[in-house]
Order: structure tokens, then C-alpha cells, then sequence
């Protein structure tokens, strides 16, 4: 789904963005007050052909102007949600459109810019957006995402944002964004959602050269927020997919930022790599942890790896999403369930005093999501060569090659069975400690009885040198 590009207080770039030719302006209505600005006036001395969209966002109402419109008669007003206010309102503002909702819109008893109008769009406006790097901001933006997704005849326009990935990676019908603020502080915004210092390009060419720049242009500040630009573009529309453009001035493609979205879909190259590259231990789980992230055109910020062939792509498939918190956040609650259920199907086994294949299965399936898990959480700890070194206490340490699940509860059942153990007697406290030894094996290679729990993962030396 692509997103809405919006760009906020354009007073001192707003040149740049009318060089581009996108010209939807969100404005903060405390700024207009404060700098004075007219923002229909400002639009039309700017841009005289009329090709423009204004949104003054207030906790009042959003007032939306399009050519032609008054300060008095707006296109739009649409419903402004805060942070913080209760979420049962903004629920309702975004099951029930305003535009349809007669009383509101002939109510005199409201001014005529804060009114909402019959017919309008069904756009809400999120303001006030908490830190997104604390655990309450992630949680709010994946309730966001989950209402957007559950109504996406709304418009879920978030404002305030400053990350490619928060603003375009998660699904929401619009956002704005300020792209001069980094390129005035010497960075730039890559489509894939990185903020760089301008000197690094270098190590980024092809998203450099897929908007049309070299890395000696972005020595000039202005050319740096043009850069910010055309990137929020390209992700707005993009971010979500997966381009193997072709970034090579000479009989490559230049990305056409002239043509519509619609008509324009950039050239493919056979690969994703933009030049060769040697694939090291832990690569193709995480974005972000990659060795191949500078070179790769799947790239972005915050996602898991979805270059063919990789084993993540099953996961964003399932969820339906790149996002690597949502797709963590989902695999523990799966694993949870899975370990809830086990305990009580081997409940069912003791009772009935016989082994069940489907228990035997059951494990499997927790410890191969327990896996899924682990390589998201520590990449680097499982490759598909590595040994893995099973904890078995006071007897040594056997080595089993790969990270087959099953392989893991065999070795398991096996250590526990030699420390005397009946097979009749383990606890889904016993598998589910292993599995938390696989996520966690600095703090979780004893039970809470103090004793070394089997099966607790360690790296050998092989995987810390």
C-alpha cells in the first residue's frame, strides 16, 4: 500500500519543493499564527499554476485547501486525534467518516473553518506522537497499523514523523514529513529508510544514483534537501516493495520522479546486489544486521530480509508485513501459545500413561518457532553451518550440527533421560527453558530451582572468535 507524502512547514524549502513539483503542505496552525502566514496565500505566490494541497493541522480540526478554496470554505475538515486522549474516540472517528455525519456538518454553531464539510474525504489526523523509540511508542504505532489496516476506506494521516520506516513502512494511509531539518545538519534521508551524514553516500550508490545524484552534489545543502525530497517520494510509494532498479547513469535507468506513480515502475536488474558481494555468517535474517545492507536494493530499515530464497520471506509473508518488531513480537506470542498448548497435551499423555505422536510433533513445531525466533533476535548465532552446543551440566557437552528442532528435543529428552529423568516426567518447564536458552543463553542456562537446565544453547568458539 503506498502512502501519502506530505511535507510539513515548508517556509524555508518550499522552493525546493515546488523544483520537484509535490506540493502537498501540511502546516502546524500554532506556526501560522506565530510566523503570520497566510497558507493559501503562501501556495499561490508560490505556486501560481494551482497545483497544491494544504492541510493546517490543529487539535480544532485539519482545514484542508485546494485551488479556488477560501480561508472561510475549506475542502475538507477532518477529525484530529492527540496522543493521549481516549482511544475509544479515535475508534469511532475512524469507523464513522464526518463527512457523512449531517448534524456535524450544518452545525452554525461552529466556525466555518472548523466545520467539517458533506462528502469530504475520510482522512483522521494523528498528532502528539509519543517517543517511537520506547516500547509505548512501538506499541501505538502497531495499534495504528492494526487500525489502518482493519479500515483502509480511512485515510490514518500521522503527523510529525521523521523516519522513512515509521512513516512509510507501516502502512498508513498518509504522513508528513520535514526533509530540510537533516539535510541542514549535513544528512540525508536514503529511500531505504537510513539517515547518513552526506559523505557516506559513497557507500550507498545505489540509491544515490537511482534518484539522480552524485555524491559531489550533495556537498550543497539545498541539493541535500531536493535528495530528502525525492526519497520520501520514492519510499512513500516504494517502501514496501521490491525494486532491483538498475542505478547506472550509463545505459542504466534514471529514477523519472516527472512521471505519475501509476505510469512509472523503475527497470529491474537480474539482481538485488548492486555490485558482488561474500555472504557472512547471520546475513539475509535482519535489515539492519546485514553485511550486504549497503550494496542490497531489498533494503530497509527495521525489516526483515525478503530477497528470494531467504528464510525471513516465509515469516513477512505470514504476517504480511516487513516490520522486524511485529514479526518478533509475533513468533513470541506464537511460541507462547505453542508452549501452553504442549503443556497441556502432555498433561493428556501423562493421564493416559502412553507417548502420543502428536505431543512428539507438537514439540517440534515449539522449537522450530523457537528457532525462528532465536535468528531474529541473534542472527549471528545461527548460521546454517554453525555447531550448536547443548548444556548438559555435570556430563559435558555434545555438539549437533544445523538447527533441525528436532535435533534440539532429541538431545534434549536423550540428557534428561541419562540424569535419570523418566520420559513420563518432563515438564513443559523443561522445554520451554531450553527454548529460552536458544533466545537468551547468557541468563537462561539454569531453571528456577537453580539446577543447569539440558538444552540450553550456547555459541561454541567457533562462532565467538
Amino acid at each position: 500500500m503506498a502512502t501519502e507524502v506530505w511535507f510539513r512547514n515548508p517556509y524555508d524549502y518550499i522552493r525546493e519543493l515546488v523544483e520537484v513539483g509535490s506540493l502537498n503542505i501540511a502546516w502546524d496552525r500554532g506556526l501560522l499564527v506565530k510566523r503570520g502566514i497566510d497558507p493559501i496565500k503562501h501556495a499561490m505566490t508560490f505556486c501560481p499554476s494551482g497545483d497544491y494541497r494544504v492541510l493546517t493541522i490543529g487539535t480544532q480540526g485539519s482545514a484542508e485547501y485546494r485551488p479556488g478554496d477560501e480561508i472561510s470554505k475549506p475542502t475538507g475538515v477532518y477529525p484530529t486525534w492527540a496522543y493521549g486522549e481516549d482511544a475509544i474516540i479515535l475508534e469511532q472517528m475512524i469507523e464513522f467518516p464526518l463527512g457523512e455525519d449531517e448534524q456535524a456538518c450544518t452545525d452554525k454553531t461552529v466556525r466555518d473553518d472548523e466545520r467539517p464539510i458533506m462528502g469530504q474525504e475520510h482522512r483522521v489526523i494523528i498528532t502528539d506522537m509519543p517517543n517511537i523509540s520506547s516500547g509505548q511508542g512501538r506499541s501505538f504505532l502497531r495499534y495504528l497499523k492494526v487500525l489502518q489496516e482493519d479500515h483502509p476506506e480511512c485515510i490514518i494521516h500521522v503527523h510529525g514523523l521523521y523516519g522513512w520506516k515509521t512513516a512509510f513502512g507501516l502502512g498508513f494511509g498518509a504522513a508528513d514529513i520535514h526533509p530540510r531539518e537533516a539535510a541542514q545538519k549535513g544528512r540525508i534521508h536514503l529511500p531505504a529508510g537510513q539517515v547518513e551524514k552526506f559523505e557516506k553516500v559513497r557507500d550507498h550508490p545505489q540509491w544515490a544514483a537511482a534518484l539522480g545524484f552524485s555524491p559531489a552534489d550533495l556537498e550543497v545543502p539545498r541539493n541535500r534537501c531536493i535528495f530528502n525530497i525525492k526519497s520520501a517520494l520514492w519510499a512513500g510509494e516504494n517502501y514496501t516493495q521490491m525494486f532491483k532498479f538498475k542505478t547506472r547513469k550509463n545505459g542504466g535507468h534514471v529514477v523519472d520522479f516527472g512521471s505519475s506513480d501509476e505510469e512509472f515502475k523503475p527497470e529491474e536488474t537480474k539482481s538485488h546486489l548492486s555490485s558482488p558481494a561474500k555472504v557472512e555468517t547471520g546475513d539475509k535474517q535482519l535489515c539492519d544486521m546485514c553485511s550486504l545492507a549497503d550494496k542490497c536494493k531489498y533494503f530497509r530499515s527495521g525489516a526483515v530480509c525478503t530477497v528470494p530464497g531467504a528464510e525471513p520471506v516465509k515469516l513477512a509473508n505470514l504476517f504480511r508485513t516487513r516490520d522486524a518488531d511485529s514479526i518478533i513480537d509475533g513468533l513470541a506470542m506464537l511460541a507462547g501459545a505453542g508452549a501452553e498448548r504442549l503443556e497441556r497435551t502432555m498433561d493428556i499423555e501423562r493421564e493416559l500413561g502412553d507417548v502420543d505422536p502428536e505431543v512428539s510433533k507438537m514439540m517440534g513445531q515449539v522449537f522450530d518457532q523457537g528457532v525462528k525466533l532465536a535468528k531474529l533476535v541473534e542472527p549471528a548465532r545461527f548460521s546454517p553451518s554453525a555447531k550448536v552446543q547443548v548444556n548438559v551440566g555435570q556430563g559435558g557437552a555434545a555438539a549437533v550440527q544445523g538447527s533441525n528442532p528436532r535435533e534440539f528435543v532429541k538431545v534434549v529428552i536423550r540428557q534428561l533421560e541419562q540424569e535419570g529423568h523418566k520420559r513420563e516426567d518432563i515438564t513443559p518447564e523443561m522445554i520451554q527453558g531450553a527454548l529460552e536458552g536458544m533466545m537468551n543463553p547468557e541468563t537462561s542456562h539454569k531453571s528456577i530451582s537453580g539446577t543447569t537446565i539440558p538444552g540450553a544453547v550456547v555459541p561454541t568458539d567457533e562462532e565467538t572468535e
